[in-house]
């Protein structure tokens, strides 16, 4: 009996073992079969019907605006500005597009987009548009980027919508958010009017151009160009510097803001104030009786985006120019590659037709100290340079010149060349004279570079090359 009962032990130790073993498991069964009912409920559907359900409210929210969307894109952070589009999304795949990207882009024209599913939700114009231009490899004006196009792209992820309706999508490659409100039914006519504005801001009437901030009589002014074509402004404001003991004016580095274009004018991504404050999506409506760009602040100061008439900073070039020990001559090449940009086509324009008439090579040499111009070539009546001789005198801040006759009869132009010969001679020797900017070492060369333009006219401006 005792061995039997030894024997009943082991067997009852043995499954209550047993059951220790599987209760754990049966936890774990029980846990996983819980788990499971969650993930039923919250995926109630599979991942395919999930995703064709997402790409299609995407495509239906899209078409269900009677004008489209429109959007302001800046495809770099800190090398563009912005470009306009209009969408209007047709059916599953045909969507309508227009932009102020250019002139041709104004009008609604036809392509494919189509709506994918990846990470997330993701509209792609397929076929090529407009916006395809900001991502072409073979425009790139950006300095230190070719092959870089604009850095724009045509794939944006989706990531909902705002409370008032606006969708909210990231470019695909940068992550640059771009969002896309309800248009109107005068968007498309308003990239027109925008696009306009476009030739106010780049169409000078002056070399002399300034960001002018003023409050009563306080006026301060900073320059400003435009130095690529990407939708940007560089601003320098006028700062004091220490030079040989001296205190002088001089141009900062300046910085460069992107810029956007609107139908009553433009809007600027920042500036900086006078006091240094910063001022951050600012816009500037177009004055026509001052032919700029204009707003208001908060604290009645008043900006101002346009030509000025005069140097921000003066200038005494002529100082130079009129210095025996310094100056021999100076001398201007026509379409020369080195100098490209400081001469206006509006001198090139009067300086072409004085090379018709035999100016070869193109060319002219202003003697500082002889006090004549020399033109080579065959346009004087002995079919050999015609020279000139010159009065210069300087005005502080400018320099006038004056004819004073044909240095000797073989150097008369011939009477059938008086016409173009007499337009460049008298833009020479207005009266109002010339502002004289000596701009340094600014080519290859080691020459100084001045440059001439005019008082009457600062859209004319030509530069020479130095000569000791």
């Amino acid at each position: 009996m005792a061995l039997k009962n030894n024997g009943m032990k082991r067997i009852t130790n043995s499954m209550r073992q047993l059951a220790g073993l599987c209760l754990p498991v049966m936890l774990i069964f029980f846990a996983l079969s819980c788990q499971e009912d969650k993930i039923e409920k919250v995926f109630d559907k599979p991942a395919i019907e999930r995703s064709r359900e997402s790409i299609n409210a995407l495509r239906e929210k899209l078409q269900s605006s009677e004008f489209g969307w429109k959007t302001y894109y800046k495809p770099s952070k800190n090398e563009t500005g912005y470009y306009q589009f209009v969408f209007r999304f047709l059916k599953d795949s045909v969507v309508e597009m227009a932009s102020d990207f250019s002139a041709a882009d104004l009008t609604l024209r036809k392509s494919e987009y189509s709506v994918l599913q990846g990470s997330t939700t993701k509209l792609s114009f397929s076929t090529f548009g407009a916006i395809h231009k900001l991502s072409d490899s073979n425009y790139s004006p950006i300095p230190g980027e070719e092959g870089a196009g604009l850095k724009g792209d045509f794939e944006f992820l989706y990531y909902g919508q705002t409370d008032e309706g606006d969708f909210i999508f990231r470019t695909h490659r940068t992550q640059v958010t771009v969002i896309f409100k309800q248009a109107t039914a005068s968007s498309v006519s308003d990239l027109t009017l925008s696009y306009n504005n476009i030739e106010k801001l780049t169409d000078a009437k002056s070399v002399y151009r300034a960001l002018e901030e003023s409050n009563g009589s306080n006026v301060s002014k900073s320059s400003f160009d435009l130095p690529y074509e990407a939708r940007v402004i560089k601003i320098r404001p006028v700062v004091e510097t220490t030079i040989d003991g001296k205190m002088v004016q001089v141009f900062d580095e300046g910085y460069i803001t992107g810029y956007g274009l609107t139908p009553a004018g433009i809007f600027l991504d920042s500036i900086k104030r006078g006091n240094g404050d910063i001022v951050r999506n600012l816009y500037f409506n177009f004055n026509e009786d001052e032919k700029r760009f204009v707003a208001t602040l908060a604290d009645g100061s008043r900006l101002a985006i346009g030509d000025l008439f005069a140097p921000i900073i003066p200038v005494d070039g002529q100082k130079f120019f009129l210095d025996p020990a310094l100056t021999s001559y100076v001398l201007f090449r026509y379409k020369d590659a080195e100098l490209v940009g400081l001469t206006t086509p509006a001198f090139e324009a009067i300086f072409a037709k004085v090379v018709a008439i035999g100016v070869a090579p193109p060319r002219f040499v202003m003697y500082s100290q002889n006090e004549y111009i020399d033109l080579p070539g065959t346009a004087s009546v002995a079919n050999s340079n015609v020279r000139e001789w010159l009065l210069y005198e300087d005005k502080g801040d400018h320099i006038v010149i004056t004819r004073d006759g044909f240095t000797d009869a073989n150097s008369v132009v011939k009477p059938a060349n008086a016409a173009a010969y007499e337009e460049f001679i008298n833009l020479l020797t207005d009266p109002e004279g010339f502002y004289v900017e000596n701009l340094g070492v600014a080519t290859n060369y080691t020459n100084l570079v001045f440059t001439f333009t005019s008082v009457k006219n600062p859209s004319i401006r030509f530069a020479t090359y130095h000569v000791r």
